[in-house]
């Protein structure tokens, strides 16, 4: 492959890794609302020059690949633009992320692809990984403002205030998803880099439900994602599941964007969650738009 040039990713890069996503997500789903302003989001929480990584041939870029979480398990996913696949472009970033992994005291890594992509899955299957989950994106089409949510007795619904609200908010999101598959700790300051120190952030589209003086629930959209409005996050702490919360919160997400003007909203769900979520999202009336594949490979000392 001597023409073939892997090199950190730098911001210049970002148009024409838009470019290879929206080429691959319309050959496999026909559609694609995946935009640069999406990407820079993406980017805006990576050290890009160490997490991100592109493939040029000549000048012109032709793959990419991004590390989004590190330590024990490493998280990577790539894309191979479809005019330039059957090169090896795909097992070359595979087995950088690989090594770089390995030499980083990683004993397991998860590469993600997409669900509809035979020649990415086979491609893993036959470097050694095998499939362990599956995760979709969940989107609905709202025809009409959504009726307002019924809350259980004892919960009460507040606006979110950054100042006040932030360490306490984060602290029930990361106890809510502390039983989630392979969850990982994320701590205050990457997590506010990424909602409160986004573009898109707008208080007005996180819910905070409050039992009393502690958070029970809630949950961080924004609007101008993927298409149209996006709820990044959606939770129950336990002492509060099992009582219609996630619908309501749900709901109330979904009026939130109406409001915004966001009348297409998604998500993202684990198909596999003992949580039940997958089929909340059904009986609220989401179908699945894209799917992803987490394969495994478990890496030598």
């Amino acid at each position: 492959m001597p023409n073939l040039e892997p090199a950190p990713a730098d911001s210049a890069d970002a148009a024409a890794v838009t470019k290879i996503v929206q080429a691959v997500e319309s050959s496999l789903y026909g559609a694609t609302a995946f935009s640069q302003a999406d990407l820079t989001g993406e980017w805006s929480e990576l050290d890009l020059e160490r997490d991100a990584r592109v493939v040029r041939d000549g000048g012109r870029v032709v793959g990419y690949g991004v590390v989004h979480e590190r330590g024990e398990r490493w998280e990577v996913e790539a894309y191979v633009h479809p005019d330039a696949q059957g090169r090896g472009i795909g097992r070359l970033i595979a087995a950088g992320f690989e090594e770089d992994a390995a030499r980083d005291g990683a004993r397991r890594i998860h590469n993600s692809v997409l669900e509809a992509d035979a020649a990415a899955r086979r491609l893993l299957e036959s470097l050694g990984y095998g499939s362990v989950r599956v995760f979709r994106e969940m989107r609905i089409e709202l025809e009409a403002p959504p009726p307002a949510p019924a809350w259980p007795d004892g919960l009460r619904v507040v606006p979110f205030d950054p100042d006040h609200d932030a360490l306490e908010f984060h602290a029930a999101q990361e106890e809510a998803f502390a039983d989630h598959w392979e969850s990982s700790p994320r701590d205050f300051a990457s997590w506010a880099k990424g909602h409160l120190e986004s573009d898109r952030f707008d208080p007005a589209l996180w819910c905070v439900v409050r039992a009393g003086n502690e958070i029970a629930a809630g949950t961080i959209s924004t609007g101008d994602t993927y298409g149209g409005g996006f709820v990044h996050a959606l939770f129950t702490r336990r002492p509060w599941r099992k009582q219609g919360v996630g619908a309501a919160l749900l709901g109330d997400a979904f009026g939130r964007l109406w409001e915004r003007g966001e009348h297409s909203v998604g998500l993202g769900v684990d198909a596999a969650s003992d949580t039940g979520a997958f089929r909340l999202y059904e009986r609220a009336g989401m179908t699945p738009a894209l799917g992803w594949v987490v394969y495994e490979k478990r890496l030598s000392a």
